[in-house]
């Protein structure tokens, strides 16, 4: 009898948590803005550490995040929510993040290889249609990863590519 292992269609990175870790222990986020704690009173806000919305008394802060390893003209930078101390962070990779079934429509930003965004292949979903629009826009060679957004304020929320990348 043989057994296999169904191999992930994606993978969900956080923003990793080295990245994080350097952060933290900096005081202040990469464009040199400090790190100021906050209590969030009522809970709800994405944190993109761990990939979950904050719950009622977590501490967080508010930090300018680019996600891109490279410059370029696409390499956006913008607002995120990370706890303020570090936390269990986001291990089921190969999975679309339960904390964001839940979240209203979400733009889904594919990139080419080169780094430009896929204008024409940019889609929007939901936690119900994430994993149809995902592998819709991975199913194209010439994308090498995706944003998923706030589709209101465009903020980040985690990056999807293929498994092993």
């Amino acid at each position: 009898m043989t057994t296999t292992t169904a191999r992930p269609a994606f993978r969900v990175m956080p923003i990793p948590a080295d990245v994080l870790g350097r952060i933290r222990a900096a005081g202040h986020d990469d464009f040199g803005n400090p790190l100021v704690p906050m209590t969030s009173e009522a809970g709800g806000a994405p944190m993109r550490c761990c990939l979950e919305p904050a719950a009622p008394g977590d501490r967080l802060c508010l930090i300018a995040y680019r996600p891109f390893t490279q410059p370029g003209p696409y390499a956006e930078t913008g607002p995120v929510f990370i706890h303020a101390e570090a936390c269990a962070g986001y291990a089921s990779t190969a999975s679309y993040p339960p904390g964001y079934r839940d979240w209203p429509t979400m733009v889904f930003r594919p990139y080419h290889y080169d780094g430009a965004i896929a204008y024409d292949a940019i889609q929007l979903g939901d936690g119900s249609t994430a994993e149809t629009v995902i592998a819709g826009l991975l199913a194209d060679p010439a994308i090498e990863f995706i944003h998923a957004r706030n589709v209101y304020a465009g903020c980040y929320m985690f990056c999807i590519s293929r498994p092993g990348t």
